[in-house]
């Protein structure tokens, strides 16, 4: 039997490696660790997990516009949730269902507890915010 203790990284296809490390870096918050020499990959850093983007020419959205349920979900603290969101939408980011309510956490997410608001980077993917604060089922 197989027992991992942790994942290394995910990759994330995209299909402009500049533009979509411009947007996990000033949009979602992430630091750029280093990309290959080839220039088809972005090792990114958000807090202390790692991910990949990677431009192969092979991406393809994995939902439909609009859908969020493949989506890679990004833990704020409690107290900076609604900055996130703010800044999602100064930075003219369309925000997804669920969204959070504005007089507290949507009752239509269960599976995670806090708040949680959903969007896609410039390639489709489904990205979520959340802050896993308070209860889940």
């Amino acid at each position: 039997m197989i027992e991992p203790k942790s994942i290394l990284h995910f990759t994330i296809g995209v299909t402009d490696l500049d533009r979509a490390t411009d947007f996990y870096r000033d949009i979602v918050g992430c630091k750029l660790l280093r990309q290959n020499r080839r220039h088809t990959m972005s090792f990114m850093v958000a807090g202390g997990d790692y991910f990949v983007l990677t431009s192969t020419g092979l991406h393809t959205p994995p939902n439909g516009p609009k859908g969020t349920q493949f989506h890679h979900a990004f833990v704020v603290a409690p107290e900076a949730y609604d900055d996130a969101v703010a800044h999602l939408k100064a930075n003219g980011i369309e925000l997804l269902w669920p969204q959070a309510k504005a007089d507290g956490p949507d009752t239509q997410h269960n599976t995670f507890p806090g708040r949680h608001v959903y969007f896609h980077d410039p390639d489709g993917n489904g990205l979520e915010i959340t802050d896993c604060d308070g209860l889940g089922d």
